[in-house]
């Protein structure tokens, strides 16, 4: 008989409630919920699989009293719960040294040095901002990214920004340094969602992390995640949209230096620090655990031998998450990728995200899917003997809240078919995070959490 021994290793502390990046549906406000529903359907220390681990929350929470096996599709989740469940020993110290010397070095003949004189037009932008003059920044903002500019554009553009624009990618020529992973922060994302100096510097620490151990270099990535998830220069700190300077009407928003300077001015390796400071005071557990990048439908075809409880945390919405974390994927990734297109008034253009031309597509958010997605997860699990706890959030649609997928009580039939006992849990008084604060954000709705707790 699994134990139901109440609050058993239910209490979340202070320090395990970290956000390693701002994540959308986190959970870190309802961890004693989950922990106490696992715990009433386990034996005591028995194995937990975190389905879709996302931003590390849950399994950092689980991982106090149980093994934990944390997947994700998305590599830079990986990195964040591999660094969060196995913290390697790491000399902050000597890395930083050795990172800060690598800055020096950038700065005479390699990526800073490409990337002054749009740092420097960036600095004149936002110094002109400053006293009022906005429209420099504004266009800054608009033109878009090194990879996204294209000849055509650089002929439209002001003459000071065009020239700067050409000068940085000559001398990220010179110094062999254009169209390589060494440089892929700067080119994909300065100036669209991080200043130019930052993306540089962003770039050179992973380029630092790349020369470490192969069992230091997550914590290192992990904490550039971190680092980029605290200073992008976006409403609600996704990655879904770069800032727009412009209201709806085209003229400048008047606090768009206030928007911009907030995260721009922020210093990389100072947040960095604080980051890595953060992963290494992570409290070590005398657990082995698993950090496995992987599809969930790849997954559950191998969980023969796995007599543990399941906790997944679905998609609700049919937005895909990549779209919201595509910058944080590429950066753990370390690749060159191809970049979406968009298609308006006739023209193909890339797109103002810089979004990744191959991005994971969830049929949990895709209306047609989403039945057969729950069907066979249901069916999987079930046939494995393995006890499910899944987190979804009811459609409250009198708040004319952020519609579903599907429905809570198109749900509970599906898991009845499969499972022999499913309990609804409701978790009081929690919402979720909005995706941006503007007049097209949908009321959030209270009571936003439930929790089906399933025995097979």
């Amino acid at each position: 008989m699994p134990l139901t021994t109440g609050d058993r290793g239910s209490q979340t502390t202070e320090s395990e409630r970290w956000r390693p990046i701002h994540y959308l549906g986190s959970k870190l406000r309802i961890l004693d919920n989950i922990r106490k529903a696992v715990n009433d359907l386990s034996t005591e220390r028995s194995p937990v699989c975190d389905l879709f681990a996302g931003s590390g929350t849950v399994s950092a929470a689980l991982a106090q009293d149980r093994r934990v096996t944390s997947v994700d599709v998305q590599e830079y989740a990986r990195v964040i719960c591999s660094a969060i469940l196995q913290p390697a020993c790491f000399d902050v110290e000597r890395f930083l040294a050795r990172a800060l010397d690598a800055k020096d070095v950038a700065t005479r003949n390699g990526l800073l040095w490409a990337a002054e004189p749009l740092v420097q037009y960036e600095t004149r932008c936002l110094e002109a901002a400053a006293i009022g003059n906005l429209e420099p920044l504004c266009e800054l903002l608009e033109a878009g990214s090194l990879v996204t500019i294209s000849n055509d554009r650089i002929n439209s553009l002001s003459a000071e920004l065009a020239k700067a624009i050409i000068q940085t990618n000559a001398r990220l020529n010179s110094v062999d340094l254009n169209d390589t992973v060494q440089s892929v922060a700067l080119r994909h994302f300065g100036g669209t969602y991080f200043s130019f100096r930052q993306a540089a510097e962003l770039d050179i620490l992973l380029n630092e992390i790349a020369q470490l151990p192969l069992h230091a270099q997550d914590i290192g990535k992990a904490s550039v995640l971190s680092t980029a998830s605290q200073i992008v220069n976006t409403i609600g700190k996704q990655f879904a949209q770069p800032l727009r300077p412009r209201n709806k009407n085209g003229t400048v928003k008047k606090t768009l230096h206030k928007l911009v300077s907030r995260d721009r001015e922020k210093d990389t390796f100072l947040e960095f620090k604080k980051a890595i400071d953060k992963y290494m005071s992570i409290k070590r557990t005398a657990f082995e655990h698993k950090a496995i990048r992987a599809d969930y439908r790849d997954f559950i075809t191998k969980l023969e031998g796995f007599n543990g409880v399941v906790y997944a945390d679905p998609p609700y919405t049919r937005d895909h998450y990549s779209r919201f974390y595509h910058v944080l994927e590429t950066l753990a990734l370390r690749d060159n990728p191809k970049v979406s297109v968009n298609k308006a008034h006739g023209r193909t253009m890339l797109s103002r995200g810089v979004y990744r031309l191959e991005r994971h597509q969830s049929p949990f958010c895709i209306k047609s899917l989403a039945p057969d997605a729950f069907s066979n997860l249901f069916q999987a699990l079930a046939l494995n003997g393995n006890p499910l706890v899944l987190s979804y959030s009811p459609y409250a649609a009198e708040k004319n809240a952020h519609p579903r997928v599907m429905k809570v009580e198109d749900i509970e039939p599906l898991a009845r078919k499969f499972f022999s006992l499913v309990e609804i849990r409701v978790s009081e008084n929690i919402s979720h995070s909005r995706l941006n604060k503007t007049e097209l954000n949908k009321e959030i709705a209270k009571n936003a959490e439930i929790l089906f707790v399933c025995r097979p």
